[in-house]
């Protein structure tokens, strides 16, 4: 191996599940703000709170259940993760459906009257929904639950479980290597069944469902390559970085096929005699930006 100043593996782990416990944490304070009530008219604040807790709540989840092998957390830490990761999952993904549908407003304004007074409706429902999502956050941060989840992070942070192959002084790169390369096979398994559904002419849309278990393995192979990028092993590193690199490309391709997909759903729910124009107008428009992520997302296919 290429060396420039190689790691243990239990050092590697150790300072990622620190680093994400404590982001975790500091998150809390920013989530409680950005859930927090506010005047009807207010503008809203702290949106990007929610994503950034959000985020280093999977790379922390994904670092534990990656490296099982070396990692040991309290029974009930992985699913208290899972507990918080959907809780501020409905109010992000409140949060990414109104800024869908103000960037599809944009781009149809001016627009019929009809247009524009079923997206007024529109978002006043989307809003709503908003507001709902944040009563729940604000509610979860008051809970039973939310004080044990602080307790597990803190406990993650002081003294993060590393154990097995990498509890004493075995190489990062060699040790944590595999745990991402089983990553990349379950995103080659997932890869076909996408790149089948499009067809020979790019045309065709797979199935929701089937975009996003692939975005959701590109994101967690992703996030093991970014423990393995700081093995210290030069070559190791310059492998890992690619890997960071390529899948974030595709998770962020495929992140504006999922929103597209779940924006679509809602607005087809609301469509009614006051919003029908806006939201028939909204889902062309949706469809053909949709089409163009996953024909962009076709290309960076493993």
């Amino acid at each position: 191996m290429t060396r420039t100043s190689a790691r243990h593996a239990g050092e590697v782990l150790a300072a990622a599940i620190r680093t994400h416990a404590e982001a975790v944490l500091r998150g809390h304070d920013d989530v409680r703000a950005a859930a927090a009530v506010r005047a009807p008219g207010a503008p809203d604040a702290g949106t990007d709170a929610v994503h950034d807790a959000r985020v280093a709540v999977r790379r922390l989840r994904a670092t534990l259940q990656v490296f099982r092998d070396c990692t040991a957390p309290e029974p009930g830490t992985v699913a208290a993760l899972t507990w918080w990761v959907r809780t501020l999952g409905a109010a992000r993904d409140a949060e990414v459906q109104r800024d869908g549908l103000a960037s599809l407003a944009a781009a149809l304004a001016p627009g019929s009257p009809d247009v524009h007074a079923g997206l007024v409706v529109l978002d006043g429902a989307l809003r709503a929904a908003h507001d709902d999502a944040r009563a729940g956050v604000r509610a979860a941060l008051a809970s039973t639950r939310a004080r044990d989840l602080t307790a597990r992070l803190g406990a993650l942070a002081t003294a993060p479980p590393v154990v097995g192959d990498a509890d004493g002084d075995r190489d990062a790169a060699a040790t944590l290597r595999p745990g991402v390369e089983r990553e990349l096979a379950r995103v080659a398994r997932r890869t076909g069944p996408v790149a089948a559904s499009q067809g020979p002419d790019g045309g065709d849309r797979p199935p929701a469902a089937v975009v996003h278990r692939l975005r959701k393995a590109a994101r967690r192979a992703r996030y093991a390559a970014e423990v393995l990028a700081t093995s210290g092993d030069r070559a190791t590193d310059r492998w890992a970085a690619g890997v960071v690199a390529h899948h974030r490309e595709l998770q962020d391709l495929l992140g504006t096929v999922h929103d597209a997909d779940v924006l679509r759903a809602t607005l087809v729910g609301l469509r009614g005699p006051r919003t029908a124009a806006a939201v028939d107008a909204c889902v062309r428009l949706g469809d053909e930006r949709a089409a163009q992520a996953l024909a962009a997302a076709g290309a960076a296919l493993p």
